[in-house]
């Protein structure tokens, strides 16, 4: 190997070793914003619980209001 073809083969070298380096800093980026993405998730499924809780609460009392005016209904007829 003379030395114009070893200088191009340390440069190419140089090239992959950046591309690579690129590579790895998209990858950490990546994994970073899927960490971010997953305590996103997590906070929207805990949210999503205490709405369903809520929703269920909120049935029962309709429910109950149901009734009641049923009841009240019924008293008034009479």
């Amino acid at each position: 190997m003379d030395a114009l073809e070893e200088e191009e083969f340390h440069e190419k070298i140089s090239k992959v070793k950046i591309c690579l380096e690129e590579k790895n800093m998209i990858i950490d980026t990546l994994i970073h914003q899927l960490a971010e993405r997953e305590k996103q998730n997590e906070k929207l499924e805990c949210e999503i619980v205490g709405l369903r809780k809520n929703l269920e609460k909120t049935k029962s009392l309709n429910l109950r209001f149901a009734k009641g005016l049923e009841t009240l209904n019924e008293i008034i007829k009479v």
